[in-house]
């Protein structure tokens, strides 16, 4: 296992969140950030992927492009109108190897056993029903997949999330997500400390399910 847990001095988290937002770069990430997830992934020609809670749809083209025309992405959202608008970005963008999935907060809508790596990008601390939801990826992935989840510690002052855990604030401490994943039965892979995109204090963990089956 390789763990990074050393910080650089940051500014406060509200700052950066700001400069995320005037970037442009809040939603989509960077260059950097574009090829660390290649990287931790593994992604591939040919592979089958998710991206789950996939916004606007920006990162699922991406993902698109990285496994090729041989390759297969979902990409699941809660919200009908996100489903709209990435059914509109894939339109634009002319890619044709992904299925746009309307999930719910029990299930990812994702088939059993489907992805070789499946992408949550500060996304896991919305998860009102976090212990189905660890559960609903486990199922989504094959023996051996990986999940990044790229999340951010908690931030306070923002507005508690309706039906989502008091994490101490708007995100969830790596130690926290580590203990929730094992528990699960994912094994950690790497830890990257800070994460060169997200809002907040950003951080990525990796995890795989085992081969072995439990």
């Amino acid at each position: 296992m390789n763990e990074t847990r050393l910080r650089r001095p940051r500014p406060p988290s509200t700052i950066l969140f700001l400069a995320g937002l005037l970037c442009g770069c809040a939603a989509f990430g960077d260059a950097e950030e574009r090829s660390r997830l290649v990287e931790v992934l593994g992604l591939r020609p040919g592979m089958h992927v998710a991206d789950v809670g996939a916004g606007d749809g920006d990162w699922a083209v991406f993902l698109a492009g990285q496994v090729g025309d041989g390759g297969r992405v979902w990409a699941t959202e809660v919200d009908p109108e996100e489903i709209e608008r990435i059914e509109r970005k894939l339109a634009e963008s002319g890619r044709r190897n992904v299925e746009v999935v309307l999930g719910d907060q029990q299930s990812t809508g994702l088939p059993p056993s489907c992805c070789d790596a499946i992408l949550l990008r500060m996304v896991y601390h919305h998860f009102t029903e976090p212990e189905t939801m660890r559960r609903a990826l486990w199922d989504a992935l094959r023996p051996g997949g990986l999940v990044a989840v790229v999340e951010t510690d908690p931030m306070r002052g923002w507005r508690r999330l309706e039906g989502v855990p008091d994490r101490g604030g708007h995100g969830i401490e790596p130690g926290d997500l580590r203990r929730e994943m094992e528990g699960a039965g994912f094994e950690l892979v790497e830890s990257i400390d800070p994460w060169p995109g997200g809002n907040g204090e950003p951080y990525c963990a990796v995890f795989r399910r085992p081969s072995a089956q439990r």
